[in-house]
């Protein structure tokens, strides 16, 4: 989708704003072709989360992923891990720790299954990083 593309590229350029706008036009146009289950669309909802996440809106980014991660569950999605990182992720900027690293180490057994080396990687250092944080 041009409107993904153009909104990474506009949070690459530092106008978190400007992306968010972007991915809302883009997740609502993949939920009205799509559906909300469709692969595409869930990623869009963690693209969203993340841009919100980066300008501090992590009680809104955390309810995007949140939901993402749901439907990934439930379809099975290739990206499970990485949409579980990303909601780990999210819940470290809201100080909750514990449920971080459930996701995380539940990011690390879908990273492993498909044998994703560097997601597997990442996420061993996001957990070492969280260990030092409590």
């Amino acid at each position: 989708m041009c409107l993904d593309a153009y909104a990474r590229y506009l949070l690459f350029s530092k106008q978190p704003s400007q992306a968010q706008r972007m991915y809302e036009k883009a997740l609502h146009i993949s939920e009205e072709i799509l559906g909300e289950r469709h692969p595409q669309t869930i990623v869009l909802m963690s693209d969203l989360a993340t841009t919100l996440d980066a300008q501090g809106h992590f009680d809104e980014a955390c309810v995007y992923v949140q939901k993402a991660s749901d439907l990934a569950r439930q379809i099975e999605h290739p990206e499970l891990h990485m949409l579980l990182s990303n909601l780990a992720a999210i819940l470290i900027h809201r100080e909750r720790y514990a449920q971080a690293k459930e996701i995380y180490q539940e990011a690390l057994k879908q990273a492993e299954l498909k044998k994703d080396e560097v997601s597997i990687q990442h996420i061993r250092e996001e957990l070492a990083e969280l260990s030092r944080k409590k």
